[in-house]
């Protein structure tokens, strides 16, 4: 299965609007989105997503062209699941050295 490093970070935590607050005002952070839960920030070709819940620490993402593939065999390697909403929704897992990422399926990003 092939994996490929996203442009997207989440910091996952309680406190969304404060620390959206701080990238904002303190950071200079520009935003680009923003919904209750959710919260979209531009940091350069990147982009921070701040969502409100349990603190998981920065969350990477991971694009795979088949997410339940994808799973399937992470978790065959030692990983587990730690939220899974499926395709489109949050779908975190924790590797054996705790490290949490996102998988989102994009099979156009494999295409090529």
């Amino acid at each position: 299965m092939p994996f490929k490093f996203s442009r997207c970070i989440c910091l996952q935590t309680p406190q969304s609007e404060s620390a959206a607050r701080f990238y904002k005002e303190i950071l200079g952070v520009e935003s680009a989105d923003e919904k209750e839960c959710n919260i979209e920030l531009i940091v350069g070709a990147n982009r921070l997503f701040i969502d409100k819940g349990e603190q998981l620490g920065p969350i990477l993402e991971f694009l795979v062209p088949d997410l339940e593939s994808a799973k399937k065999e992470l978790v065959a390697k030692g990983c587990e699941v730690v939220v899974w909403e499926g395709r489109g929704g949050r779908c975190y897992m924790r590797d054996p050295f705790g490290l949490v990422f996102n998988l989102y399926e994009d099979k156009e990003s494999f295409s090529d």
